[in-house]
């Protein structure tokens, strides 16, 4: 697999011999079905690792348009090509009309702030799959990595402004923090004093204090 390791919300694609390269075994129902997909030229997303996993493994994970999750462990070798998580930009095409001035609005957002908008969840797996994922009531899971604290702030309370535009849809999703972890944007935007932080292994509680402290002092 050449490039960077893949990291959290990623997407990759296994190779003919992936199942050669299993860390953990798949008993034979879920087995079969990661085949089926994988024959079929879809992707898998990378989850969140373990604590103990090693460098040269990967957590993935496969949600069926059912809803069901599957998890597969496999060693790096089992991937043949890599994909970041799409952009709003590259997704909107995939979502329903009554979404799209909400989108538009996000898009407009990122623009201001100068943030690329990736998005995850069935928005994305419908995107990278062509099946069908998106139901009346789907959420729209936005990722966002702001390089500055400030940028958080005005990314919270633009996501807010856009959300009480547009009721049609529930905008969701992540900011990325720049030790690699991820906190759900509409928990930071309640500035609770203690948040829940997930890492690239595990998952933490962190003080908001701590979060601040990741990013760049700004005069």
């Amino acid at each position: 697999m050449p490039g960077k390791r893949p990291v959290r919300h990623d997407w990759v694609y296994l190779g003919a011999d992936w199942a050669e390269h299993l860390r953990s075994p798949l008993n034979p129902d879920v087995l079969r079905q990661v085949k089926a997909w994988s024959d079929q030229g879809r992707p898998l997303t990378v989850a969140r690792q373990d604590m103990p996993d090693q460098d040269d493994e990967l957590r993935l994970g496969l949600t069926l348009p059912d809803r069901r999750h599957l998890a597969v462990h496999v060693a790096l070798p089992a991937v043949v090509r890599v994909l970041p998580p799409p952009t709003v930009g590259e997704a909107r095409a995939s979502a329903p009309a009554a979404w799209q001035p909400a989108l538009e609005d996000v898009l407009a957002l990122g623009t201001v702030l100068d943030l690329t908008v990736a998005v995850f969840g069935s928005l994305a797996w419908q995107l990278r799959s062509g099946v069908p994922f998106l139901r009346p009531l789907s959420d729209v899971d936005l990722l966002f990595a702001p390089a500055r604290w400030s940028d958080v702030e005005r990314l919270l309370f633009g996501l807010e402004a856009v959300s009480r535009r547009h009721s049609v849809v529930r905008l969701d999703g992540e900011v990325l923090l720049p030790d690699g972890g991820a906190v759900a944007w509409r928990e930071l935007a309640l500035e609770p004093e203690i948040i829940w932080v997930t890492g690239p292994r595990g998952a933490s509680p962190r003080t908001l204090k701590d979060l601040r402290a990741l990013f760049p002092a700004e005069p």
